[in-house]
């Protein structure tokens, strides 16, 4: 695996060892090995954008669950420690776009491929996800079409 990604971690592990940051360490690894992991699973060389992309949301989605669960537990100090893993975590994945953002690409879109209703939303979050998956969450995208189209 050699991607952007896998270059950016190896050389921030490399600086967290340095600077004794053992929980970075730690979450830094875990990354590797995650991203080793979908490469063997997929029978890949090497991991596309995407596909590393994909393991980082992947890996910030359950530990966004996790926060959430040990808040609705009590443990606010295994909810803090879950969310600055996510603010790491997305420090790796592009900058996503905001409702606004994602509202207005949207009625482009609409535009450009004439969605007349909810039956041509497929159609619409095929083509979303092909130009902006690594930039949008498909469940924001999915509501914002929704409203678009009431």
């Amino acid at each position: 695996m050699s991607g952007a990604i896998q270059a950016r971690l190896t050389a921030d592990m490399k600086t967290a060892m340095k600077a004794g940051e053992k929980d970075r360490l730690l979450l830094i690894r875990m990354l590797i090995s995650d991203l080793k992991n979908e490469q063997m699973k997929l029978n890949h060389e090497d991991l596309t954008e995407d596909e590393e992309f994909a393991v980082l949301r992947r890996a910030s989605k359950m530990r966004k669950d996790a926060a959430e669960q040990a808040r609705n537990a009590g443990r606010t100090d295994t909810a803090e420690k879950e969310e600055a893993e996510i603010v790491w975590i997305e420090g790796y994945l592009p900058q996503q776009l905001d409702t606004a953002e994602i509202e207005a690409k949207a009625r482009e879109m609409i535009a450009e491929l004439d969605i007349a209703s909810r039956a041509d939303q497929g159609r619409f979050m095929k083509e979303w996800m092909a130009r902006y998956r690594a930039v949008s969450d498909g469940k924001i995208v999915n509501q914002v079409l929704g409203k678009l189209l009431s």
